[in-house]
């Protein structure tokens, strides 16, 4: 009965700090307006930074190994989570092997979705243990403390030299980078940042500062500093594994570990780029990322297009929306289908509010075919690109760590617009003049009805939820 009641009453405590807390009304702060449109164009005809869009996972995984590859000083890596397969392997085999020539290696990870756990949770010894490499959680799991629960590091940075830069939506796991698409395979998107002379103006300096200021806030832990001696032990023998196997892939001259890219004359001149992050906070952040992304679509005169895979428009989204702002420009958004999605509980949450999307007038598509986006951009006036990690949701915009580069390349939006409209065409047009308009008949088939009918009950709930979606 005693350990019924002290469950009860933990039960309880979670409810009061980790739920009610965050129901109540959330004052909208004053006096932290972003910058206007122009501040994310450029004045000059090119900067120090070009671009290179990675929209093919394989590639964008090819791109991380050769920057680890070529550096020489400095590595920085801030991920949502590593999780096992082959392609997490070869890239911590090759972190490795970059420390062992004297690459100074900080990697940081969410401390609850981490991933190095199963058959990773060794590499955790193996990276801690090394001399060159320093391992932290951020805001690492603490049960009695139910509010950092929400708190999640949801960036995907890494930084080579202050010469390199990848930022976007992938992760570190087969099913974002892989050759041969696993089930549960996304399609994602990043953008590579070339910053050939390494000048102090690039915006890889801002990345830097941002992953500096993560690295050393107190919600960040060391993590296996003072490894016990059978700690120790696993760690150099999954080192001396994942160096094995990264060594034996070079000499099967495997594609992966043999990138040859080029990057100045694969990336493309930028006239600026701007790197955007959310507040370093605890409970509610103002929605710095959020508000920016708005304000920008607010001066956007001729298109806004918009891929998310997941959109939630809660109402604590749309106060920060100016009215009419939908008026003024042709919106195009897309997004994932009962059929694609693989997070039932987002999902859930877009369709209690799909109407409110529908009623802007919006192109509003949802993806129909194998796998699922993951991707997270928009493209003003086919001139400015926002891409990184931010989903159209609250707790991208509120609770998580969030990060972004806009991007001013006529050229580059080009690209990404055409990225956009690839996948578009295997998607079904939800929303045209405020009516739903019917899948084709062949695409009913492909989604499974009691998926459909349990995602459509589910909304009913999450939508007096949405702010935790």
């Amino acid at each position: 009965m005693a350990i019924l009641l002290v469950l009860l009453g933990y039960f309880l405590y979670i409810v009061v700090t980790a739920v009610i807390i965050f129901c109540l009304p959330k004052e909208k702060e004053a006096g932290r307006m972003t910058n206007h449109i122009s501040t994310y164009m450029g004045a000059k005809d090119s900067t120090v930074d070009r671009v290179l869009l990675l929209e093919d996972g394989y590639e964008s995984g090819m791109a991380r190994m050769q920057m680890i590859q070529e550096a020489e000083d400095s590595i920085d890596v801030a991920y949502y989570s590593i999780a096992k397969g082959e392609t997490s392997e070869l890239l911590l085999g090759a972190l490795i092997e970059a420390a062992d020539r004297g690459v100074k290696i900080r990697i940081l990870l969410d401390g609850v979705s981490h991933g190095l756990r199963g058959e990773l949770r060794n590499a955790r010894y193996a990276l801690a243990s090394h001399e060159n490499i320093e391992l932290r959680y951020y805001e690492a799991f603490k049960p009695f403390k139910p509010w950092t629960w929400h708190n999640r590091l949801h960036d995907k940075i890494m930084t080579v030299d202050g010469k390199l830069a990848i930022i976007g939506g992938r992760n570190i796991a087969d099913k974002y980078l892989a050759s041969q698409p696993p089930k549960d395979y996304v399609y994602d998107r990043d953008v590579l940042i070339f910053n050939e002379k390494q000048e102090k103006d690039s915006v890889i300096v801002d990345m830097k500062d941002y992953l500096n200021e993560l690295w050393d806030h107190p919600y960040t832990s060391e993590v296996f500093a003072n490894l016990s001696k059978k700690q120790t032990k696993k760690g150099k023998k999954m080192r001396a594994s994942l160096s094995s196997e990264y060594r034996d892939a070079q000499h099967a001259k495997a594609e992966f570990v043999q990138p040859v890219i080029h990057w100045r004359t694969s990336t493309a001149a930028t006239k600026k780029v701007s790197f955007v992050h959310n507040p370093i906070e605890r409970f509610y952040k103002y929605p710095f990322v959020w508000k920016s992304l708005v304000d920008i679509a607010a001066e956007a005169k001729r298109s806004v297009y918009i891929q998310s895979p997941y959109i939630v428009p809660s109402d604590m989204l749309e106060q920060y929306v100016p009215n009419g702002m939908e008026d003024k420009a042709e919106w195009t958004i897309l997004t994932n289908s009962v059929t694609s999605t693989p997070n039932v509980i987002a999902f859930s949450g877009y369709l209690g509010l799909r109407d409110r999307i529908v009623e802007t007038g919006a192109r509003l598509y949802e993806y129909s075919k194998l796998y699922s986006l993951h991707g997270k951009s928009v493209v003003y006036d086919e001139r400015l690109s926002a891409v990184g990690s931010f989903n159209l949701d609250s707790r991208s915009a509120f609770l998580n760590t969030e990060s972004m580069v806009i991007i001013d390349s006529e050229a580059f939006a080009s690209q990404l617009v055409g990225a956009i409209d690839t996948k578009i065409a295997d998607s079904t047009l939800v929303a045209d003049d405020k009516k739903y308009i019917e899948p084709p008949e062949d695409k009913k088939k492909e989604e499974s009805f009691f998926k459909a009918t349990f995602l459509n009950a589910l909304s009913k709930i999450t939508v007096y939820c949405n702010r935790f979606i």
